[in-house]
């Protein structure tokens, strides 16, 4: 469950009388000082690297990426500049240069190839490094708040690796001083950790307590199994080293505190870490705990679970029917109770209905430990023949693949940042997400809860060498481990319906499959497993679901051939390149490394136009026409930092629905015209959604005209696309027809239009010839104002309609650059200032969604990219938890700088007045609404936004 949700289950702890160390959890995120780097100057950059050791006839290393080059010593060159590179080959009959980190051996060929020599190996860090002492000065440091990634604000440059955003990875440290209560003394304390990224080092006092070494896992550390924690009036001081100079992907992963903390006390006698969950068959809710005892004495104690509904009603209740002992020292023991449930409502895609397990730890009538858990009554079965079945109702996976980075903010994404996202692939018929391709932040998962979406959660890879996809070493062992801490953790999710051992390469040491697959079972029998790749049998034998990577419709119809008891989905689909806000007559030949006739200088660099409407259809379609595969899952729903195809681009373009600020792409009207308006809302599937801010209504009709009315740099005839479900399209201009095109199924309508001012409209026909949707477009004129609107929170995007004042909640502003009549003006950039006047909220980060911003992220300003920018305003006080809570972040935290409003405070806060300006003396200002109300938290906005 995501923080604010743990923080307000605290406060109900279960029926009958608390007892006297019952469960506390407060939020660790603030107060941190942060320091980028091991506080020791970078040694100065050395000579550039030499192209002089060429080889004929080999070929260095394996994989790749296909760059342009001219010749073997352009194609050397091109490596060279290119830090993640260390090994290359060109092939002088093609023309082919590969660039490859990948360097370990060389075989014969009819290549020019050449490795460079290793960097020299960073310094060693001291075995008592002096930031990990209690009395270091930190006082010069900056004061965040987690989530907090730490690379994000470094500059972009050609010389750091294209991977990564051509940011650099780095190291850094975070620095915590804190008090513990007196009457904590004698319980179990913990520090939970959602996730850091990359290797933790962590100290406590001066004192080495844990070592962590993978990004993306939650884990728990005991603090009063130490003797360095102090309590009462004493400082604690917790010291965090992020070892983030290496990464597990080869895209934008982030560095430091990316994810929540939560400080953690409870009875020696508790719920172990991930000890808890529960799981259903459709009709009975089962529940496992785990106690662990870290007293000197056996205790007897007494196990109930309650399941409640969202008005907390009691819907079946059952304790076990004699005291459990729970033996000293730590020994765990596990309770299984089953509480059938006849009539409770079944969790669906259209009516996800949620309710709450309460595990209760009794001792002589008192609770002494108590955890909530949000669940879910649901079946899940896979058919080879007609896919899945949710409840015994056909399911069609409509879905898509995205990872855990985004614009300005890099991989720290905020919780209502997350809801944003998943109510945008919602908008345009997504019912599934693939968390590409590790573990995801909590939220996504509690909100593709709440929202009746199906989840993918994915471990990173089987183990192995650098092959695997990334640049450490982890052993199988290792991601052995992974995978049970993901499973663990996840198990009780009711979106989460199957599980993913890898992605693509990562999967490439197929041996490790059997003890994956026993792993996943050991912790969670009730789920099918899969992975992103179709191997051999040496994988595909311990696999439910076989996945598949962007293969054809012929390869699914051989496989099922073959193997006609094994269910498939497509797991990952489509390689189509869009840059939002770019007509094809502006990029009529998109590249990697530019847009050829590209002519007019507010709209490059460019690489790819808007149109993927063809591309992406020709490859849906492979997979979502057939029955036997369970669904499709596109790549991607938005645009990600990293994996970038050479300097100024720093984004991959791949988003289908939205850019990497979250500004909705042209394609999304393709998807929402074949998979919302094109779907009966009789399909179990279909997402029921109210959100129009991405791409209008959820209507039967989807009529959208890609393109820009404005005279294009090639002539005088413009090409215009429409995206549309009806059958028949029919373009006016000026009120006159001219042109008239039937779609067919999957398709779109193209026409040549000569350029004359005025209006352009697309009118949908149904097969009847009557007119049934519309869209129109009109010539723009220069800019002439700004506008200042809220994304998120707001009911048109189903995000809510007011931020929270916690401390942590965000919002998404959009600025826009209008002429005189309010239209956007598309290829405007000026640049863009955000400024909070007053109320309690910071300007975080801002971004535009062009894929070659080099703005700093951390900065108030950015450029517009066709019109539009975006900032995101954190709130900078906590009005709204609980008044116990308050007392104890108070009382907690020694050095934050997010006001905590004492405890009998109970008004809400001032609203956040936040002010733009953008060159050419435009001003515009917004009043975000600030609330102290727990029912504008983003988990429950999606449990409204779910149950509509």
């Amino acid at each position: 469950m995501t923080m604010a949700r743990l923080l307000c289950a605290v406060a109900v702890v279960g029926v009958g009388m608390m007892g006297a160390s019952a469960r506390e959890v407060v939020n660790f995120d603030f107060g941190w000082r942060h320091e980028l780097g091991n506080g020791v100057p970078p040694p100065p950059p050395g000579p550039p690297r030499s192209c002089a050791a060429v080889e004929n006839g080999s070929n260095w290393g394996s994989g790749g990426h296909m760059v342009k080059a001219s010749s073997a010593s352009d194609c050397c060159s091109q490596c060279a500049l290119d830090v993640s590179c260390n090994c290359w080959d060109f092939n002088p009959t093609s023309d082919q240069c590969y660039t490859k980190q990948i360097c370990t051996f060389k075989v014969p060929a009819d290549r020019v190839t050449g490795k460079f020599p290793p960097p020299p190996p960073t310094p060693p860090m001291p075995k008592v490094p002096p930031q990990s002492a209690k009395d270091f000065n930190d006082t010069s440091w900056l004061q965040v708040n987690a989530p907090h990634d730490m690379l994000i604000a470094q500059p972009y440059a050609p010389t750091n690796t294209k991977q990564m955003a051509f940011i650099a990875r780095n190291v850094g440290w975070y620095r915590k001083s804190f008090a513990i209560p007196q009457e904590w003394k004698g319980q179990a304390i913990y520090i939970y950790f959602e996730g850091v990224f990359h290797e933790t080092t962590i100290w406590l006092n001066g004192q080495q307590i844990d070592f962590h070494d993978a990004g993306y896992t939650s884990w728990w550390v005991r603090l009063d199994s130490t003797q360095y924690l102090q309590y009462g009036a004493d400082t604690n001081v917790l010291s965090v080293f992020v070892n983030a100079s290496t990464g597990t992907g080869w895209w934008y992963e982030g560095g430091g505190l990316i994810r929540h903390m939560q400080l953690v006390m409870a009875n020696d006698v508790h719920i172990a870490p991930f000890g808890s969950w529960v799981h259903t068959n459709g009709s009975t809710f089962t529940t496992e705990t785990t106690l662990q005892n870290f007293g000197a004495a056996a205790m007897s104690v007494t196990v109930r679970a309650t399941i409640s509904n969202a008005s907390s009603g009691v819907v079946q209740q059952v304790a076990t029917s004699s005291p459990v002992s729970v033996a000293a020292s730590g020994v765990s023991s596990t309770i299984v109770l089953s509480l059938p449930c006849p009539k409770c409502r079944l969790w669906t895609v259209q009516s996800p209905t949620l309710y709450t397990a309460t595990f209760d730890v009794i001792s002589t009538d008192a609770v002494i430990d108590s955890i909530n858990i949000t669940t879910g009554m649901r079946d899940v079965r896979w058919d080879a023949d007609t896919g899945l079945y949710i409840n015994e109702e056909r399911i069609k996976m409509r879905g898509f693949c995205d990872h855990s980075n985004f614009g300005g903010v890099g991989g720290a994404v905020p919780d209502r940042v997350q809801l944003f996202r998943a109510q945008a692939l919602r908008s345009v018929g997504g019912n599934a997400w693939r968390m590409a391709h590790n573990p995801p932040s909590l939220s996504r998962l509690d909100y593709m809860d709440a929202l009746g979406m199906l989840a993918l959660d994915e471990n990173r890879d089987y183990g192995g060498n650098h092959g695997q996809g990334g640049m450490t070493d982890e052993s199988v062992d290792q991601e052995l481990v992974d995978m049970a801490a993901m499973v663990q953790r996840d198990r009780s999710h009711p979106s989460v319906i199957w599980w993913s051992f890898c992605n693509e390469v990562g999967c490439n040491n197929e041996s490790a499959a059997q003890s994956f697959r026993e792993i996943a079972k050991l912790w969670d029998p009730t789920r099918a497993v899969t992975q992103n790749h179709h191997g051999t049998s040496l994988s595909s034998d311990y696999l439910d679901v076989q996945g598949f990577s962007h293969k054809s419709s012929s390869e699914f119809s051989s496989f099922h051939a073959a193997n006609p008891t094994k269910p498939m989905a497509a797991t990952e689909c489509c390689s189509c390149m869009s840059q939002r806000g770019i007509d094809e007559d502006m990029c009529p030949h998109p590249a990697d490394g530019g847009c050829g006739g590209c002519k007019d200088p507010g709209t490059c660099p460019v690489f790819y136009n808007n149109n993927i409407g063809e591309c992406t259809s020709k490859q849906v379609i492979e997979s979502d026409s057939l029955d036997y595969v369970a669904g499709t899952f596109v790549w991607s729903g938005f645009d990600y930092l990293g994996e970038a195809r050479g300097w100024p681009q720093n984004t991959k373009c791949r988003g289908t629905v939205a850019d990497v600020a979250g500004f909705t792409k042209e394609t999304a009207y393709w998807l929402k015209s074949v998979w919302q308006a094109n779907i009966s809302k009789s399909d179990k599937g279909r997402p029921l959604n109210s959100a129009s801010g991405f791409s209008g209504a959820d209507t039967d009709w989807t009529v959208f005209i890609i393109e820009t009315w404005v005279a294009s740099p090639n002539g005088p005839n413009r090409t215009i696309n429409v995206y549309s479900n009806c059958p028949t399209i029919q373009l006016e201009l000026n009120g006159k027809v001219v042109g008239v095109q039937n779609i067919p199924f999957f398709g779109m309508a193209t026409f040549t239009v000569p350029f004359v001012e005025g209006t352009l409209t697309a009118h949908g026909l149904d097969g009847g010839g009557k007119p049934v949707a519309q869209y129109s477009i009109g010539t723009v004129g220069v800019a002439a104002a700004i506008l200042l609107t809220i994304d998120a929170p707001s009911g048109i995007t189903g995000t809510g309609s007011e931020l929270v004042a916690d401390g942590e909640d965000t919002a998404m502003l959009r600025a826009t650059i209008v002429d005189a009549k309010g239209v956007e003006v598309p290829f405007a950039s000026q640049n863009v200032t955000f400024k909070v006047l007053s109320g309690p909220g910071v300007v975080w980060a801002t971004h535009n969604g062009d894929p070659a911003n080099d703005s700093p992220s951390g900065a108030p300003w950015t450029p517009a990219y066709h019109g539009l920018a975006r900032a995101f305003i954190r709130s900078t006080s906590d009005h709204a938890t609980t008044p116990e809570h308050r007392q104890r972040l108070r009382q907690i935290d020694l050095d934050s700088n997010v006001h905590v409003a004492a405890p009998e405070e109970t008004a809400d806060p001032d609203p956040i007045v936040v002010e733009v300006s953008a060159d050419g003396g435009f001003t515009a200002h917004v009043s975000i609404p600030m609330t102290a109300s727990l029912d504008q938290l983003p988990m429950a906005v999606a449990m409204r936004e779910g149950s509509q």
